[in-house]
Protein backbone atom coordinates (compact mmCIF):
# COMPACT_ATOMS: atom_id res chain seq x y z
CA UNK A 1 0.00 0.00 0.00
CA UNK A 2 3.13 2.28 0.72
CA UNK A 3 4.13 1.77 -2.57
CA UNK A 4 1.53 2.13 -4.11
CA UNK A 5 0.89 5.61 -2.67
CA UNK A 6 4.76 6.42 -3.36
CA UNK A 7 4.06 5.69 -7.11
CA UNK A 8 1.12 7.70 -6.80
CA UNK A 9 2.97 10.82 -5.64
CA UNK A 10 5.52 10.42 -8.33
CA UNK A 11 3.04 10.07 -10.66
CA UNK A 12 1.10 13.48 -9.86
CA UNK A 13 4.22 15.32 -9.26
CA UNK A 14 6.24 14.85 -13.09
CA UNK A 15 1.64 15.66 -13.87
CA UNK A 16 2.66 19.32 -12.03
CA UNK A 17 6.09 19.89 -13.25
CA UNK A 18 5.92 18.79 -16.61
CA UNK A 19 2.33 19.50 -18.00
CA UNK A 20 3.72 19.41 -21.49
CA UNK A 21 5.42 16.42 -21.76
CA UNK A 22 2.28 14.52 -19.97
CA UNK A 23 -0.36 16.44 -22.30
CA UNK A 24 1.61 16.45 -25.94
CA UNK A 25 -0.32 15.37 -28.87
CA UNK A 26 0.85 14.52 -32.57
CA UNK A 27 -1.72 16.82 -34.73
CA UNK A 28 -1.63 18.68 -38.22
CA UNK A 29 -3.90 21.45 -38.82
CA UNK A 30 -4.77 20.78 -42.70
CA UNK A 31 -7.24 23.87 -43.30
CA UNK A 32 -7.55 27.31 -42.05
CA UNK A 33 -10.45 29.95 -43.19
CA UNK A 34 -11.06 33.32 -41.50
CA UNK A 35 -13.23 35.34 -42.48
CA UNK A 36 -13.20 39.18 -41.24
CA UNK A 37 -16.09 41.19 -41.27
CA UNK A 38 -15.82 45.31 -41.08
CA UNK A 39 -18.07 46.92 -39.55
CA UNK A 40 -19.50 50.72 -39.92
CA UNK A 41 -19.14 51.47 -36.06
CA UNK A 42 -15.46 50.53 -36.51
CA UNK A 43 -15.07 46.98 -35.29
CA UNK A 44 -14.13 43.94 -36.88
CA UNK A 45 -16.70 40.10 -36.51
CA UNK A 46 -14.31 37.67 -37.27
CA UNK A 47 -15.05 34.11 -37.75
CA UNK A 48 -12.55 30.91 -38.20
CA UNK A 49 -12.68 27.76 -39.20
CA UNK A 50 -9.84 25.37 -38.24
CA UNK A 51 -9.57 21.99 -39.14
CA UNK A 52 -7.38 19.32 -37.08
CA UNK A 53 -6.63 16.00 -37.64
CA UNK A 54 -5.21 14.11 -34.33
CA UNK A 55 -3.04 11.32 -34.03
CA UNK A 56 -3.80 9.74 -30.57
CA UNK A 57 -5.41 11.36 -27.49
CA UNK A 58 -6.28 14.72 -27.36
CA UNK A 59 -8.04 17.54 -25.13
CA UNK A 60 -8.41 20.32 -27.29
CA UNK A 61 -6.84 22.99 -29.56
CA UNK A 62 -5.39 26.27 -28.32
CA UNK A 63 -6.07 29.73 -30.57
CA UNK A 64 -3.36 32.69 -29.59
CA UNK A 65 -4.79 36.05 -30.79
CA UNK A 66 -2.43 38.94 -29.69
CA UNK A 67 -3.85 41.89 -30.66
CA UNK A 68 -2.48 45.03 -32.25
CA UNK A 69 -1.75 48.43 -29.70
CA UNK A 70 -5.45 49.79 -28.83
CA UNK A 71 -7.10 47.03 -30.23
CA UNK A 72 -8.98 43.86 -27.84
CA UNK A 73 -10.37 41.15 -28.20
CA UNK A 74 -14.20 40.35 -27.03
CA UNK A 75 -16.96 37.98 -26.99
CA UNK A 76 -14.81 34.85 -28.02
CA UNK A 77 -16.76 31.83 -28.52
CA UNK A 78 -15.63 27.80 -29.83
CA UNK A 79 -18.35 25.80 -31.51
CA UNK A 80 -18.65 22.40 -33.35
CA UNK A 81 -21.50 22.12 -35.92
CA UNK A 82 -24.36 23.22 -32.91
CA UNK A 83 -22.54 22.88 -29.79
CA UNK A 84 -20.51 25.51 -27.74
CA UNK A 85 -17.44 24.20 -26.74
CA UNK A 86 -15.54 24.87 -23.02
CA UNK A 87 -12.99 27.74 -22.87
CA UNK A 88 -10.60 28.69 -20.80
CA UNK A 89 -8.18 31.95 -21.08
CA UNK A 90 -4.49 32.25 -20.31
CA UNK A 91 -4.00 36.08 -20.83
CA UNK A 92 -3.81 36.03 -25.01
CA UNK A 93 -4.06 31.68 -25.32
CA UNK A 94 -7.63 30.77 -25.60
CA UNK A 95 -7.55 26.30 -25.00
CA UNK A 96 -10.64 25.05 -26.26
CA UNK A 97 -11.87 21.93 -24.44
CA UNK A 98 -12.89 19.30 -26.72
CA UNK A 99 -11.30 15.68 -25.86
CA UNK A 100 -10.68 12.50 -28.53
CA UNK A 101 -8.54 10.38 -30.21
CA UNK A 102 -7.32 9.59 -33.59
CA UNK A 103 -9.90 12.06 -35.45
CA UNK A 104 -10.63 14.66 -37.55
CA UNK A 105 -12.42 17.82 -36.38
CA UNK A 106 -13.27 21.47 -37.28
CA UNK A 107 -13.66 24.13 -34.93
CA UNK A 108 -15.37 27.30 -35.43
CA UNK A 109 -13.91 30.39 -33.80
CA UNK A 110 -16.24 33.54 -33.41
CA UNK A 111 -14.47 36.89 -31.52
CA UNK A 112 -15.00 40.41 -32.59
CA UNK A 113 -11.98 42.99 -32.39
CA UNK A 114 -12.71 46.40 -31.15
CA UNK A 115 -10.49 49.17 -32.47
CA UNK A 116 -9.01 46.90 -34.94
CA UNK A 117 -9.31 49.41 -37.94
CA UNK A 118 -7.10 52.61 -38.13
CA UNK A 119 -9.53 55.91 -39.38
CA UNK A 120 -8.20 58.67 -41.05
CA UNK A 121 -10.30 61.54 -43.55
CA UNK A 122 -9.98 59.63 -46.82
CA UNK A 123 -9.16 55.68 -46.06
CA UNK A 124 -10.31 53.19 -43.42
CA UNK A 125 -7.23 50.91 -42.96
CA UNK A 126 -7.57 46.86 -41.89
CA UNK A 127 -3.92 46.34 -41.09
CA UNK A 128 -3.93 42.78 -39.34
CA UNK A 129 -1.10 40.14 -37.76
CA UNK A 130 -3.47 36.63 -37.68
CA UNK A 131 -0.09 35.08 -37.21
CA UNK A 132 3.38 35.86 -36.81
CA UNK A 133 6.67 34.37 -35.98
CA UNK A 134 5.49 33.14 -32.36
CA UNK A 135 3.12 30.72 -34.49
CA UNK A 136 4.21 27.19 -32.95
CA UNK A 137 2.26 25.10 -35.91
CA UNK A 138 2.46 24.63 -39.66
CA UNK A 139 -0.93 25.11 -41.12
CA UNK A 140 -1.73 22.83 -44.59
CA UNK A 141 -4.07 25.39 -46.23
CA UNK A 142 -5.06 29.02 -45.24
CA UNK A 143 -7.22 31.34 -46.72
CA UNK A 144 -8.18 34.90 -45.17
CA UNK A 145 -11.47 36.96 -46.61
CA UNK A 146 -11.93 40.37 -45.61
CA UNK A 147 -15.51 42.06 -46.30
CA UNK A 148 -15.96 45.59 -46.59
CA UNK A 149 -19.64 46.49 -44.95
CA UNK A 150 -20.96 47.64 -48.54
CA UNK A 151 -20.44 46.69 -52.19
CA UNK A 152 -17.17 48.62 -53.20
CA UNK A 153 -14.39 49.52 -56.18
CA UNK A 154 -12.30 51.30 -54.22
CA UNK A 155 -9.77 48.87 -52.46
CA UNK A 156 -6.04 48.97 -52.07
CA UNK A 157 -5.20 45.33 -50.64
CA UNK A 158 -1.61 43.95 -50.34
CA UNK A 159 0.54 41.63 -47.64
CA UNK A 160 3.73 41.60 -46.19
CA UNK A 161 6.05 38.48 -46.22
CA UNK A 162 3.93 35.26 -46.65
CA UNK A 163 0.75 37.45 -47.51
CA UNK A 164 2.74 38.97 -50.44
CA UNK A 165 1.12 39.02 -53.84
CA UNK A 166 -1.09 36.88 -52.22
CA UNK A 167 -4.72 38.95 -52.22
CA UNK A 168 -7.16 38.73 -55.08
CA UNK A 169 -9.55 41.80 -55.11
CA UNK A 170 -13.14 40.53 -55.78
CA UNK A 171 -15.26 43.14 -57.88
CA UNK A 172 -17.85 44.10 -54.92
CA UNK A 173 -14.45 45.07 -52.87
CA UNK A 174 -13.83 41.56 -51.20
CA UNK A 175 -10.52 40.64 -50.91
CA UNK A 176 -9.40 37.56 -50.62
CA UNK A 177 -6.06 35.67 -49.60
CA UNK A 178 -4.81 32.39 -50.52
CA UNK A 179 -1.78 31.65 -48.55
CA UNK A 180 -1.56 27.99 -48.93
CA UNK A 181 0.45 26.24 -46.91
CA UNK A 182 2.23 28.37 -44.09
CA UNK A 183 5.27 27.00 -42.07
CA UNK A 184 5.54 27.69 -38.52
CA UNK A 185 7.41 31.02 -37.55
CA UNK A 186 6.08 32.80 -40.26
CA UNK A 187 4.77 36.61 -40.79
CA UNK A 188 2.07 37.27 -42.81
CA UNK A 189 0.00 40.38 -41.87
CA UNK A 190 -2.46 41.46 -44.20
CA UNK A 191 -3.47 45.42 -45.41
CA UNK A 192 -6.75 46.65 -46.96
CA UNK A 193 -8.15 50.33 -47.27
CA UNK A 194 -11.49 51.47 -48.29
CA UNK A 195 -12.94 54.44 -48.89
CA UNK A 196 -13.48 56.46 -45.22
CA UNK A 197 -17.61 57.00 -46.73
CA UNK A 198 -17.94 52.95 -46.17
CA UNK A 199 -17.80 53.70 -42.22
CA UNK A 200 -19.65 56.61 -41.32
CA UNK A 201 -20.43 55.59 -37.46
CA UNK A 202 -16.31 55.82 -36.22
CA UNK A 203 -14.04 58.15 -35.06
CA UNK A 204 -11.16 59.31 -36.67
CA UNK A 205 -7.93 57.74 -35.01
CA UNK A 206 -5.98 60.48 -36.78
CA UNK A 207 -6.17 63.85 -38.47
CA UNK A 208 -3.46 62.67 -41.22
CA UNK A 209 -4.39 61.77 -44.98
CA UNK A 210 -3.17 57.82 -45.46
CA UNK A 211 -4.26 57.05 -48.78
CA UNK A 212 -0.92 58.33 -51.00
CA UNK A 213 1.01 56.61 -47.84
CA UNK A 214 -0.66 53.15 -47.94
CA UNK A 215 -0.39 53.45 -51.54
CA UNK A 216 3.78 54.91 -51.34
CA UNK A 217 3.68 51.88 -48.67
CA UNK A 218 2.66 49.69 -51.64
CA UNK A 219 4.80 50.76 -54.29
CA UNK A 220 7.66 50.33 -51.77
CA UNK A 221 6.82 46.74 -50.99
CA UNK A 222 7.19 45.92 -54.79
CA UNK A 223 9.67 47.76 -55.33
CA UNK A 224 11.88 45.74 -52.86
CA UNK A 225 10.71 42.39 -54.31
CA UNK A 226 11.96 43.96 -57.67
CA UNK A 227 15.41 44.55 -56.57
CA UNK A 228 15.13 41.23 -54.22
CA UNK A 229 14.29 39.56 -57.50
CA UNK A 230 17.13 41.32 -59.27
CA UNK A 231 19.64 40.61 -56.98
CA UNK A 232 18.58 37.12 -56.70
CA UNK A 233 19.34 36.62 -60.73
CA UNK A 234 22.68 38.66 -59.74
CA UNK A 235 23.87 36.30 -57.49
CA UNK A 236 22.60 32.79 -59.64
CA UNK A 237 24.76 34.13 -62.41
CA UNK A 238 27.89 35.44 -60.39
CA UNK A 239 27.55 31.80 -58.30
CA UNK A 240 27.07 29.83 -61.80
CA UNK A 241 30.22 31.76 -62.74
CA UNK A 242 32.15 31.71 -59.73
CA UNK A 243 31.45 28.21 -58.34
CA UNK A 244 32.51 26.82 -61.43
CA UNK A 245 35.57 28.92 -61.54
CA UNK A 246 36.85 28.24 -57.66
CA UNK A 247 36.01 24.58 -58.57
CA UNK A 248 38.34 24.74 -61.60
CA UNK A 249 41.06 26.66 -59.87
CA UNK A 250 41.05 23.72 -56.55
CA UNK A 251 41.23 21.05 -59.59
CA UNK A 252 43.98 22.28 -61.42
CA UNK A 253 46.21 22.87 -58.12
CA UNK A 254 44.95 19.58 -56.98
CA UNK A 255 46.00 17.79 -59.85
CA UNK A 256 49.29 19.89 -60.06
CA UNK A 257 50.14 18.58 -56.96
CA UNK A 258 49.28 15.07 -57.65
CA UNK A 259 51.50 15.16 -60.60
CA UNK A 260 54.63 16.61 -58.62
CA UNK A 261 53.89 13.85 -55.79
CA UNK A 262 53.43 10.65 -58.76
CA UNK A 263 56.66 12.23 -59.61
CA UNK A 264 58.28 12.18 -56.66
CA UNK A 265 57.26 8.37 -56.59
CA UNK A 266 58.51 8.04 -59.99
CA UNK A 267 62.03 8.58 -58.11
CA UNK A 268 62.05 6.35 -55.80
CA UNK A 269 63.91 3.01 -55.89
CA UNK A 270 61.75 0.34 -56.06
CA UNK A 271 63.80 -2.54 -55.74
CA UNK A 272 64.00 -4.06 -52.19
CA UNK A 273 66.83 -5.95 -51.53
CA UNK A 274 65.77 -6.84 -48.07
CA UNK A 275 61.87 -7.47 -47.19
CA UNK A 276 62.19 -5.33 -44.10
CA UNK A 277 63.15 -1.85 -44.62
CA UNK A 278 66.31 -0.85 -43.17
CA UNK A 279 66.15 1.21 -39.58
CA UNK A 280 66.28 5.13 -40.55
CA UNK A 281 63.82 6.02 -37.59
CA UNK A 282 62.95 4.46 -33.75
CA UNK A 283 60.19 1.80 -34.20
CA UNK A 284 57.22 3.76 -32.07
CA UNK A 285 57.98 6.85 -34.44
CA UNK A 286 57.94 4.04 -38.15
CA UNK A 287 54.94 2.93 -37.14
CA UNK A 288 53.47 6.80 -36.52
CA UNK A 289 54.61 7.48 -39.99
CA UNK A 290 53.37 4.49 -41.61
CA UNK A 291 50.39 4.05 -40.28
CA UNK A 292 48.40 7.33 -40.86
CA UNK A 293 50.04 9.56 -38.41
CA UNK A 294 47.97 7.20 -35.48
CA UNK A 295 49.83 5.32 -32.52
CA UNK A 296 47.56 2.69 -31.20
CA UNK A 297 47.63 1.79 -27.21
CA UNK A 298 49.90 -0.81 -28.08
CA UNK A 299 52.45 1.20 -29.31
CA UNK A 300 53.95 1.45 -25.46
CA UNK A 301 54.00 -1.98 -25.07
CA UNK A 302 56.28 -1.61 -28.65
CA UNK A 303 58.30 0.88 -27.28
CA UNK A 304 59.20 -1.11 -23.80
CA UNK A 305 60.58 -4.25 -25.90
CA UNK A 306 61.87 -1.75 -28.20
CA UNK A 307 64.32 -0.45 -25.31
CA UNK A 308 64.88 -3.94 -24.20
CA UNK A 309 65.95 -4.74 -27.99
CA UNK A 310 68.23 -1.46 -28.05
CA UNK A 311 69.88 -2.79 -24.86
CA UNK A 312 68.68 0.86 -22.49
CA UNK A 313 66.65 -1.95 -20.35
CA UNK A 314 66.64 -6.00 -19.40
CA UNK A 315 63.72 -8.64 -19.23
CA UNK A 316 64.09 -10.01 -15.29
CA UNK A 317 61.10 -11.98 -15.76
CA UNK A 318 57.91 -11.97 -17.81
CA UNK A 319 56.70 -9.58 -16.26
CA UNK A 320 59.25 -7.28 -14.97
CA UNK A 321 62.04 -4.92 -16.51
CA UNK A 322 65.31 -3.80 -15.46
CA UNK A 323 66.80 -0.28 -16.23
CA UNK A 324 70.50 -0.60 -17.18
CA UNK A 325 71.37 2.70 -19.01
CA UNK A 326 70.11 5.86 -21.41
CA UNK A 327 72.88 6.98 -23.21
CA UNK A 328 72.66 7.83 -27.01
CA UNK A 329 68.43 7.32 -26.04
CA UNK A 330 66.45 9.91 -27.92
CA UNK A 331 64.36 12.41 -26.76
CA UNK A 332 61.02 9.82 -26.89
CA UNK A 333 62.68 7.08 -25.32
CA UNK A 334 64.16 9.63 -22.19
CA UNK A 335 60.60 9.92 -21.32
CA UNK A 336 59.79 6.52 -21.67
CA UNK A 337 62.64 4.97 -19.65
CA UNK A 338 61.95 7.67 -16.51
CA UNK A 339 58.15 7.41 -16.20
CA UNK A 340 58.28 4.06 -16.52
CA UNK A 341 61.24 3.10 -14.27
CA UNK A 342 61.05 5.93 -11.91
CA UNK A 343 57.74 7.43 -12.00
CA UNK A 344 55.84 4.37 -12.10
CA UNK A 345 58.30 2.02 -10.78
CA UNK A 346 60.37 2.51 -8.24
CA UNK A 347 64.43 2.84 -8.23
CA UNK A 348 65.07 1.64 -11.84
CA UNK A 349 62.71 -1.33 -12.36
CA UNK A 350 59.23 -1.54 -13.28
CA UNK A 351 56.53 -4.33 -13.64
CA UNK A 352 53.08 -4.73 -14.94
CA UNK A 353 51.82 -4.84 -11.27
CA UNK A 354 53.39 -1.27 -10.83
CA UNK A 355 51.24 -0.09 -14.03
CA UNK A 356 48.32 -1.41 -12.81
CA UNK A 357 48.90 -0.36 -9.33
CA UNK A 358 49.61 3.38 -10.74
CA UNK A 359 46.57 3.43 -13.12
CA UNK A 360 43.95 1.92 -10.45
CA UNK A 361 44.59 5.71 -8.47
CA UNK A 362 42.09 7.75 -10.03
CA UNK A 363 44.38 10.78 -9.01
CA UNK A 364 47.35 9.56 -11.31
CA UNK A 365 44.65 9.38 -14.28
CA UNK A 366 45.40 13.09 -15.57
CA UNK A 367 49.39 12.37 -15.00
CA UNK A 368 49.49 9.59 -16.59
CA UNK A 369 47.39 11.21 -19.79
CA UNK A 370 49.87 13.99 -19.43
CA UNK A 371 52.88 11.71 -19.65
CA UNK A 372 51.40 9.71 -22.80
CA UNK A 373 50.34 13.06 -24.51
CA UNK A 374 54.37 14.50 -23.77
CA UNK A 375 55.64 11.00 -25.48
CA UNK A 376 53.34 11.23 -28.53
CA UNK A 377 54.88 14.68 -29.47
CA UNK A 378 58.10 13.54 -28.68
CA UNK A 379 57.37 10.32 -31.33
CA UNK A 380 55.88 13.18 -33.78
CA UNK A 381 58.73 15.46 -33.46
CA UNK A 382 61.32 12.63 -34.23
CA UNK A 383 59.40 11.75 -37.38
CA UNK A 384 59.07 15.62 -38.33
CA UNK A 385 63.12 16.20 -38.08
CA UNK A 386 63.96 13.27 -39.95
CA UNK A 387 62.32 15.20 -43.09
CA UNK A 388 60.23 12.90 -44.56
CA UNK A 389 57.88 15.46 -45.76
CA UNK A 390 57.66 18.65 -47.29
CA UNK A 391 57.61 22.03 -46.09
CA UNK A 392 54.66 23.67 -47.50
CA UNK A 393 53.10 25.85 -44.72
CA UNK A 394 52.96 28.34 -46.98
CA UNK A 395 51.01 27.12 -49.39
CA UNK A 396 48.85 25.14 -47.74
CA UNK A 397 47.89 28.38 -45.08
CA UNK A 398 47.23 29.91 -48.85
CA UNK A 399 44.99 27.52 -50.07
CA UNK A 400 43.03 27.61 -46.68
CA UNK A 401 43.13 31.26 -46.58
CA UNK A 402 41.65 31.22 -50.32
CA UNK A 403 38.42 29.57 -48.90
CA UNK A 404 37.18 32.62 -47.09
CA UNK A 405 36.40 33.92 -50.47
CA UNK A 406 33.89 31.17 -51.07
CA UNK A 407 32.48 31.71 -47.75
CA UNK A 408 30.21 34.69 -47.47
CA UNK A 409 28.28 33.08 -50.19
CA UNK A 410 27.53 30.05 -48.25
CA UNK A 411 25.19 32.93 -46.59
CA UNK A 412 24.21 35.17 -49.15
CA UNK A 413 22.93 32.58 -51.42
CA UNK A 414 20.27 31.04 -49.05
CA UNK A 415 18.86 34.80 -48.14
CA UNK A 416 18.01 34.74 -52.20
CA UNK A 417 16.76 31.13 -51.81
CA UNK A 418 19.53 29.89 -54.06
CA UNK A 419 19.74 26.91 -52.11
CA UNK A 420 21.22 24.76 -54.85
CA UNK A 421 24.28 26.99 -54.90
CA UNK A 422 24.44 27.29 -51.09
CA UNK A 423 25.14 23.27 -50.90
CA UNK A 424 27.62 23.52 -53.73
CA UNK A 425 29.43 26.36 -52.02
CA UNK A 426 29.06 24.57 -48.38
CA UNK A 427 30.78 21.41 -50.33
CA UNK A 428 34.13 23.02 -52.29
CA UNK A 429 34.48 25.49 -49.00
CA UNK A 430 34.69 21.68 -47.11
CA UNK A 431 36.52 20.23 -49.41
CA UNK A 432 39.35 22.94 -49.97
CA UNK A 433 39.98 23.14 -45.68
CA UNK A 434 39.97 19.47 -45.73
CA UNK A 435 42.82 19.35 -49.05
CA UNK A 436 44.32 22.54 -46.99
CA UNK A 437 44.94 20.21 -44.04
CA UNK A 438 45.78 17.25 -45.04
CA UNK A 439 48.23 18.06 -47.78
CA UNK A 440 51.17 16.92 -46.53
CA UNK A 441 53.75 15.88 -49.39
CA UNK A 442 56.27 13.24 -49.15
CA UNK A 443 60.48 14.08 -49.78
CA UNK A 444 62.05 11.49 -52.20
CA UNK A 445 63.18 10.13 -48.55
CA UNK A 446 59.56 10.08 -46.92
CA UNK A 447 58.02 8.62 -50.31
CA UNK A 448 61.04 5.70 -50.06
CA UNK A 449 59.79 4.99 -46.56
CA UNK A 450 56.19 4.77 -46.92
CA UNK A 451 56.60 2.40 -50.20
CA UNK A 452 58.85 0.35 -48.57
CA UNK A 453 56.74 0.17 -45.12
CA UNK A 454 53.65 -0.63 -46.96
CA UNK A 455 55.52 -3.29 -49.25
CA UNK A 456 56.81 -4.96 -46.20
CA UNK A 457 53.02 -4.93 -44.61
CA UNK A 458 51.80 -6.19 -47.80
CA UNK A 459 54.12 -8.75 -48.47
CA UNK A 460 55.26 -10.51 -44.65
CA UNK A 461 52.57 -12.43 -44.59
CA UNK A 462 53.76 -14.80 -47.64
CA UNK A 463 57.47 -15.31 -46.07
CA UNK A 464 58.17 -18.77 -45.69
CA UNK A 465 60.27 -20.23 -42.09
CA UNK A 466 63.18 -20.85 -44.41
CA UNK A 467 63.40 -17.28 -45.15
CA UNK A 468 62.99 -15.91 -42.17
CA UNK A 469 65.44 -17.81 -40.26
CA UNK A 470 67.82 -16.65 -42.53
CA UNK A 471 67.11 -12.93 -41.16
CA UNK A 472 69.29 -11.84 -37.97
CA UNK A 473 68.19 -11.83 -34.62
CA UNK A 474 67.84 -8.03 -34.64
CA UNK A 475 65.79 -8.09 -37.47
CA UNK A 476 63.13 -10.73 -36.05
CA UNK A 477 62.85 -8.47 -33.33
CA UNK A 478 62.11 -5.23 -35.07
CA UNK A 479 59.54 -7.53 -37.22
CA UNK A 480 57.55 -8.25 -34.22
CA UNK A 481 57.62 -5.62 -32.48
CA UNK A 482 56.70 -3.37 -35.35
CA UNK A 483 53.67 -5.72 -36.04
CA UNK A 484 52.94 -5.83 -31.78
CA UNK A 485 52.64 -1.59 -31.76
CA UNK A 486 51.18 -1.01 -35.08
CA UNK A 487 48.65 -3.55 -34.14
CA UNK A 488 47.74 -4.86 -37.75
CA UNK A 489 46.39 -8.71 -37.19
CA UNK A 490 47.74 -10.24 -40.02
CA UNK A 491 51.40 -8.79 -38.86
CA UNK A 492 50.88 -10.21 -35.42
CA UNK A 493 49.63 -13.89 -36.15
CA UNK A 494 52.26 -14.17 -38.82
CA UNK A 495 54.90 -13.17 -36.06
CA UNK A 496 52.93 -16.04 -33.91
CA UNK A 497 53.63 -18.71 -37.03
CA UNK A 498 57.22 -17.90 -37.76
CA UNK A 499 58.12 -17.79 -34.40
CA UNK A 500 56.31 -20.60 -32.42
CA UNK A 501 57.62 -22.67 -35.47
CA UNK A 502 61.14 -21.92 -34.41
CA UNK A 503 61.07 -21.54 -30.75
CA UNK A 504 64.30 -21.94 -28.83
CA UNK A 505 64.53 -25.01 -26.69
CA UNK A 506 66.33 -22.57 -23.75
CA UNK A 507 62.62 -21.22 -23.01
CA UNK A 508 61.77 -23.76 -20.59
CA UNK A 509 65.18 -23.46 -18.57
CA UNK A 510 64.45 -19.81 -18.12
CA UNK A 511 68.42 -18.83 -19.15
CA UNK A 512 67.93 -17.55 -22.52
CA UNK A 513 68.91 -13.77 -23.60
CA UNK A 514 66.53 -11.08 -22.45
CA UNK A 515 66.91 -9.81 -26.22
CA UNK A 516 65.93 -13.08 -27.81
CA UNK A 517 63.12 -13.49 -29.94
CA UNK A 518 61.52 -15.83 -28.17
CA UNK A 519 61.94 -14.13 -24.89
CA UNK A 520 59.99 -10.59 -25.85
CA UNK A 521 57.56 -13.13 -27.53
CA UNK A 522 55.94 -14.53 -24.30
CA UNK A 523 56.17 -10.86 -23.05
CA UNK A 524 54.48 -8.78 -26.05
CA UNK A 525 50.85 -10.11 -25.31
CA UNK A 526 50.87 -9.37 -21.86
CA UNK A 527 52.72 -6.05 -22.37
CA UNK A 528 50.37 -5.48 -25.31
CA UNK A 529 46.96 -5.80 -22.99
CA UNK A 530 48.51 -4.20 -19.98
CA UNK A 531 48.90 -1.00 -21.25
CA UNK A 532 45.90 -1.17 -24.00
CA UNK A 533 44.16 -1.56 -20.04
CA UNK A 534 46.02 1.59 -18.74
CA UNK A 535 45.18 3.69 -21.64
CA UNK A 536 40.91 2.25 -21.50
CA UNK A 537 41.31 3.03 -17.85
CA UNK A 538 42.21 6.29 -17.94
CA UNK A 539 40.40 7.64 -21.20
CA UNK A 540 37.40 6.44 -19.34
CA UNK A 541 37.73 8.83 -16.61
CA UNK A 542 39.04 11.68 -18.36
CA UNK A 543 37.26 15.07 -19.61
CA UNK A 544 34.78 17.11 -17.49
CA UNK A 545 31.14 17.05 -16.73
CA UNK A 546 29.14 19.43 -18.81
CA UNK A 547 25.57 20.63 -17.79
CA UNK A 548 22.51 21.00 -19.86
CA UNK A 549 21.04 24.01 -20.87
CA UNK A 550 21.53 27.10 -22.77
CA UNK A 551 23.08 30.28 -21.88
CA UNK A 552 23.21 30.67 -18.01
CA UNK A 553 21.86 27.49 -17.57
CA UNK A 554 18.64 28.89 -18.85
CA UNK A 555 16.39 27.44 -22.18
CA UNK A 556 12.83 26.30 -22.75
CA UNK A 557 10.99 23.53 -24.81
CA UNK A 558 7.56 23.67 -26.71
CA UNK A 559 4.47 21.50 -26.65
CA UNK A 560 0.74 21.59 -27.24
CA UNK A 561 -2.18 21.19 -25.52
Amino acid sequence: MKRNFLLFSLVLMLFFLFPHQAFAVEYEITNVTIEAYLQEDGSVVVTEQHTYEFDGDFNGITREIIPKQGAKINDFQAIEGDRSLKIEREDDLYKIHRKGADESITVTLQYVIENGLEVYPDVVQFYWPFFDSRNESSYGNVTIVVHPPNVTDDVIAFGYDEAFQKERIQSNGIVTYHFGYVSSGKNGDIRVAYDAELFPNVSQTSDQLMKSKILEDQHKLIQQAEQHAQTKENFSIIASILIPAFTLFYLFLMVFTWRKAHKIHAEVDRKMAFLLPKQIMSIPATIYFSNNKYLPPQVMAAALLDLVRQGYARKISNKTFQLTNQKGANRHENILMEWLFHKIGNHGEFSFEDLTSFTKNKKNHDKYNSFVSKWKEAVKREVSENNVYEDRATYRTAVGLSSLLIAPFIFIFPAYDLFAWMFAAIALFITVIIYAIAYQPFTVKGAQMSYEWSEFKRNFAAVTQNEWQQWSEDDRIRAYIFGLGINQKTLKEKNEELIEAFQSPLKFSGNYSSTDVYSLYYVGPTASSNFSSANQSTSSSSGGSSSGGGAGGGGGGSGAF
